[in-house]
């Protein structure tokens, strides 16, 4: 099996051909109360970071990987792993199944994949994740996939009606059984 894949999905890089699904991931505002994003990219801006995006991480300390269906070639989401500190040996996360192919497995085989990547390739000593607390879904899929809910964090993402309560989840590589 090959480092960025199993039977089913393989992880690469962001291309252009993209443009379309990299607009809908960073600029529906649906996603934005997760990150810190507070306005759209422009198309421009997306097709000059593809672009000028490169592979090597520890200069860049990110990568965007796009998820893609391996019987029909079809993408159907992106990971990003971003802050990562070569330093402590730590990265953060996110990952994005658009709403069409959820519910299939495929975000529990995604972070699979990319811990495999991550911890036994790039010898990363730990990924962790933040997510809202009422994420139910997200919860459940981290601690499916050997993660552990590490803390709470207070009033930590901005919504509508207040703030709202995020959780920390980590997988430690010592932890991480493949």
């Amino acid at each position: 099996m090959k480092l960025l894949e199993n039977e089913i999905l393989k992880l690469r890089a962001l291309e252009l051909e993209d443009i379309d699904m990299f607009s809908f991931w960073e600029n529906d505002s649906v996603y934005w109360k997760q990150g810190n994003t507070i306005a759209p990219y422009s198309r421009y801006a997306l097709k000059q970071y593809i672009i000028a995006a490169k592979s090597d991480i520890y200069e860049t300390k990110e990568l965007k990987l796009v998820i893609v269906r391996i019987c029909d070639n079809q993408p159907i989401g992106i990971v990003d792993l971003f802050d990562i500190d070569h330093y402590h040996s730590r990265l953060e996360f996110g990952i994005l199944i658009y709403p069409k192919y959820q519910k299939n497995g495929y975000s529990i085989q995604t972070i699979e994949i990319v811990s495999k990547y991550v911890l036994d390739f790039l010898h990363i000593h730990q990924m962790y994740c933040r997510v809202s607390e009422s994420n139910e879904a997200s919860c459940l899929m981290l601690e499916e996939s050997g993660f552990v809910r590490t803390c709470v964090l207070k009033d930590w993402l901005r919504t509508e009606s207040g703030f709202e309560n995020a959780v920390m989840y980590q997988l430690i590589a010592h932890n991480y059984v493949d």
